[in-house]
């Protein structure tokens, strides 16, 4: 009788573990009985994402509105920056902003997307608050905007993947142009609220007034944040028919058990010498790992000025980056060979020439006897060394190092795409949020108070460029157009429209046409901006429409990424121009206004050249 009890005893916890099991997965993937029988409460969580977007974009448009008390004089009460120190300002934030969303889209595709928004949110509010209490120093400035930025990279890596967990793909584009309009409602707000800040408080305490105001906003944002968002399967509020629909894309797998983070390793880690590594995967990291190098010299020759090769602190901090790179390098050299069935130890081909090269580089810094120019000789045999490792196409089946490698994320043409996409064309509303106050005071002698209503309005016409370019490729989808297919028709139609903007100098001509020309220059403008924001909604589409949702941040933040820098070097082709053309600012302005124009195109046609057919990854 103990006998039997004791049986009894061990088997029910089997039994109940056979029934939690069996249970378990159907509770998890779908919503609870319990739950409303109809619902549409994905558009809520739109339009949560609608108002972060709208602070991100408010806390960040408030310093173009401050440029010109920035930069007036310091005897008539200002700081008396030059262009060039605000265009140094606008760059170092775009910069922090682009290093840093690679690693938001990470950190969010690990922690998922409710605790990393706020964690962003949280961030950029705190030291947009702080930035009114740095004083008049360009430096200090550019440090605490170059914080801020840190924070407000998280925005839109996090807001794409809850796109796609929420949304399915035919609904992405409308979703992202609803929640992407935010950008322009958030500057239209800075639009108004700056320029009265400045009026009714004066110059010197309205410009802290400014940062400190909108930057405690965002803290309303999240307590509704916490309240209402959730991942579908584990909402309350969302019924099962809505869940049915949000997952009702045929290609797209079901979402794991946690239903927001990625748990699966998407790749060998990036300093590992052990396994294999293919061709693709070679490539992407080897050119992602130059343009991160190239980007850290430009920001830090920015920072420390023309003789940053003279800087001690500042060669130090370039031998460091150099050690990693090289040793980034180095271990991808070895798994490439490895993947072409050869010892690891051929990877030294590559990097004795590049260690020499830099050992011949910092010699002639140090000796004048020594000509650089001798490190072209070993840059040569290391760029010999790349190519022949990259040259052929390893083996798919398992060889004496192991299973072929995963391509990862940049070993994938359709992440080129976006960012070569997100490169060309970012920095034209980077241009349009910083400069075009700018632009306003110089071509027509305006009033900084007078500018709020023009760019009120170009910012407001921008929405309906976000929302209607959403629904475009929508409409060409229900008439049986091929989803890929239908978004880049609707992005090349809209690439076209920028090239209105080449008309803006002829329009802003004063003596042409006279008081009429402000208005006529607005719309021109407006029908840029708004050009832009459609082809931003469907873009970033492009990320869910090709990749699994698990991937869908870390795609973002490196295109985002790309956005940042294609946005530094317009702030400094900007302020350059400015100061160059100082006297005739209307030359500077035509020649951004060209850039302006053609960079949609340009980005379309490299866009399609990278991936001419539509190709799910179905690999990472």
């Amino acid at each position: 009788m103990a006998e039997t009890a004791i049986r009894c005893k061990d088997g029910f916890p089997r039994l109940k573990a056979r029934l939690v099991s069996a249970i378990l997965p159907v509770i998890m993937s779908s919503p609870n009985p319990s739950r409303p029988a109809a619902s549409n409460f994905r558009w809520i969580i739109c339009a949560l994402l609608f108002f972060s977007t709208t602070v991100n974009y408010m806390d960040r448009q408030v310093i173009s509105y401050l440029k010109d008390y920035f930069c007036t004089p310091v005897e008539a009460g200002g700081f008396g920056w030059s262009n060039t120190d605000f265009s140094h300002l606008t760059a170092f934030f775009t910069g922090f902003y682009a290093g840093m969303t690679i690693l938001a889209g990470w950190v969010i595709d690990k922690i998922g997307t409710k605790l990393g928004l706020a964690l962003s949110l949280i961030i950029w509010s705190v030291f947009g608050i702080l930035n009114a209490f740095v004083g008049s120093l360009v430096m200090m400035h550019v440090a605490i905007r170059s914080l801020f930025g840190i924070g407000e990279a998280g925005n839109f890596p996090a807001s794409i993947k809850t796109v796609a967990e929420w949304f399915p793909k035919r609904e992405r584009a409308l979703a992202t142009g609803i929640f992407n309009s935010g950008s322009n409602f958030g500057a239209m707000i800075a639009a108004l609220f700056v320029p009265w800040c400045l009026t009714y408080f004066g110059g010197d305490r309205g410009w802290k007034l400014a940062f400190i105001i909108t930057g405690a906003v965002g803290f309303i944002w999240l307590i509704f944040w916490f309240w209402l968002y959730d991942t579908p399967n584990k909402c309350p509020r969302l019924s099962q028919a809505e869940y049915d629909h949000i997952h009702s894309d045929k290609d797209e797998a079901k979402p794991a058990q946690d239903g927001d983070k990625s748990g699966k390793k998407v790749g060998a880690g990036l300093f590992s010498f052990t396994g294999r590594l293919p061709r693709s995967a070679f490539w992407g990291l080897s050119i992602m790992i130059y343009i991160l190098c190239v980007f850290i010299f430009f920001i830090t020759q920015k920072i420390v000025g023309p003789t940053v090769l003279q800087n001690k602190y500042a060669l130090i901090f370039f031998a460091i980056t150099a050690v990693v790179a090289l040793a980034a390098s180095a271990a991808l050299h070895a798994r490439r060979w490895h993947d072409l069935e050869k010892s690891g130890w051929v990877s030294l081909s590559y990097l004795i020439p590049v260690a020499a090269t830099f050992v011949i580089l910092g010699l002639s810094l140090t000796d004048s006897s020594i000509n650089y120019q001798i490190a072209c000789i070993p840059a040569a045999l290391a760029i010999i060394a790349m190519v022949a490792a990259g040259a052929k196409i390893g083996s798919t089946s398992p060889g004496r190092f192991g299973n072929a490698g995963s391509p990862g994320l940049l070993g994938h043409r359709q992440t080129w795409s976006f960012f070569v996409g997100k490169l060309m064309t970012d920095g034209v509303w980077w241009f349009y949020l910083f400069w075009l106050p700018d632009y306003l005071v110089k071509q027509f002698k305006m009033p900084i108070a007078d500018t709020m209503w023009p760019t009120f309005i170009v910012f407001g016409v921008a929405i309906i460029g976000s929302v209607y370019g959403g629904s475009v490729p929508m409409t060409l989808m229900k008439r049986g157009m091929p989803v890929y297919k239908a978004r880049m028709t609707a992005m090349f139609l809209i690439a076209l429209c920028p090239l209105a903007v080449l008309t803006t100098q002829y329009f802003g001509d004063v003596s042409h046409f006279g008081s009429m020309a402000e208005t006529y220059a607005v719309i021109v403008i407006c029908i840029g901006a708004a050009a832009h924001q459609a082809w931003s909604a469907n873009l970033f589409t492009t990320v869910s429409d090709m990749f699994p949702k698990t991937a869908v941040g870390s795609v973002t933040g490196i295109g985002a990424m790309a956005g940042g820098l294609g946005g530094v070097i317009v702030q400094l082709i900007s302020g350059t121009l400015t100061d160059t053309y100082k006297a005739t600012p209307q030359k500077a302005y035509l020649i951004m206004f060209m850039i302006c124009a053609f960079s949609y195109l340009i980005a379309w046609v490299g866009m399609k050249i990278l991936v001419p057919r539509h190709k799910p990854i179905t690999d990472i």
